[in-house]
C-alpha cells in the first residue's frame, strides 16, 4: 500500500512542475548541422571537440568566408576543448536571409545559434578581419558570457576612412562594389559605425585579449603604416592584451601560419 501511494504522489508531482522544466533543454551538445535562428533562416554550425574546463572556442570568419576557412586551426583546438565555427547567412551551407547583414544582426543570430545548438559558454571568441567587429559586438551585448577574445588582423572601426583616403579617386567606386557577398558597402559601413559607437562601453576592458597583426596587405606603404597604427589601437581595448605582429604575413594569418594561431589560442585558454 505504501509503495502504491509513493507512485501516485510521484505521478501527481509531474503536473505540479512547470511545463518548461519537465520538457527541459537537452544537456547534450548539438552536432554539426543546420539550426534555425529566425523564421525560415537556418545557419550551419561545425561543432568539434568535447566541453572540458576550458571555455568554448567560437570562430568568426572574415567577410564572405565560410566556416571551412578555420578547418586546420579548429581541428587542433578541438583536441583541447569544445569548438564551433559557422556560416553566416548566405554563406557556405547556411540559408540566406531577408534581414540585413550587419554586425548587429549577425551577432544576434550567432547567439541564437549557440543556444539552439546547446553550445555552452563561457566563450573564447576568435575573429578574423571583419569578424573582429562581430567579436567586439558580441562581447558588448553578451559580456558575461565572454571569457576572452582573439582578433586576427581584425578590422578597425576607422579603417574604411583610412583606406578611402589612400585610394586614387577613380577606383573608389570599384573598391566599394567588391562588397557583395554579405550585403553591400552601405551595410558594411553600418557595421563599422555601430562598433565605433559601442566602443565607449569598453566591454573588453578586463577581458584577456590577443591581437594578432599581419604586415603585408598589398595596400601600399602609406596604408600599411596606418594599418599598423589601427592594430596598435585595437590592442588598447583591454588591460590584459598580448599583441603579436607577424612580420611578412598576409591578411589570412590563420592560413599562412596556423601553428602560431593555434598556440596563441591555447595560451589564452590556459591563461
Amino acid at each position: 500500500m505504501k509503495s502504491k501511494l509513493v507512485l501516485i504522489l510521484a505521478f501527481c508531482l509531474v503536473f505540479l512542475i512547470p511545463s518548461e522544466l519537465v520538457e527541459g533543454k537537452p544537456s547534450q551538445v548539438g552536432s554539426s548541422g543546420l539550426y534555425e535562428v529566425s523564421n525560415g533562416v537556418s545557419l550551419y554550425a561545425e561543432i568539434q571537440g568535447i566541453k572540458h574546463s576550458f571555455p568554448t572556442v567560437v570562430f568568426i570568419s572574415g567577410y564572405g568566408d565560410s566556416s571551412t576557412i578555420w578547418s586546420e586551426v579548429q581541428s587542433e583546438i578541438a583536441k583541447h576543448t569544445l569548438t564551433v565555427s559557422y556560416d553566416r547567412a548566405g554563406l557556405g551551407l547556411s540559408g540566406d536571409t531577408n534581414k540585413d547583414k550587419t554586425t548587429k544582426q549577425q551577432v544576434k543570430e550567432l547567439h541564437k545559434l549557440l543556444r539552439k545548438a546547446n553550445i555552452p559558454g563561457p566563450y573564447l571568441l576568435v575573429g578574423h578581419s571583419i569578424g573582429g567587429l562581430n567579436v567586439r559586438a558580441f562581447a558588448d551585448r553578451y559580456t558575461s558570457e565572454v571569457a576572452g577574445a582573439v582578433l586576427i588582423d581584425s578590422s578597425h572601426e576607422n579603417q574604411e576612412e583610412a583606406i578611402l583616403a589612400t585610394l586614387p579617386p577613380e577606383i573608389i567606386d570599384l573598391y566599394k562594389s567588391q562588397f557583395s557577398a554579405e550585403g553591400d558597402y552601405t551595410e558594411v559601413t553600418k557595421s563599422f559605425s555601430f562598433v565605433g559607437k559601442i566602443r565607449k562601453n569598453d566591454a573588453l576592458r578586463h577581458t584577456p585579449l590577443t591581437v594578432i597583426s599581419a604586415t603585408e596587405h598589398g595596400m601600399g606603404p602609406e596604408m600599411e603604416v596606418k594599418w599598423a597604427e589601427l592594430q596598435e589601437d585595437l590592442a588598447t581595448l583591454s588591460d590584459k592584451t598580448n599583441h603579436i605582429t607577424v612580420e611578412g604575413s598576409g591578411h589570412y594569418v590563420h592560413l599562412e601560419n596556423p601553428a602560431l594561431v593555434v598556440d596563441e589560442i591555447i595560451s589564452l585558454l590556459k591563461d
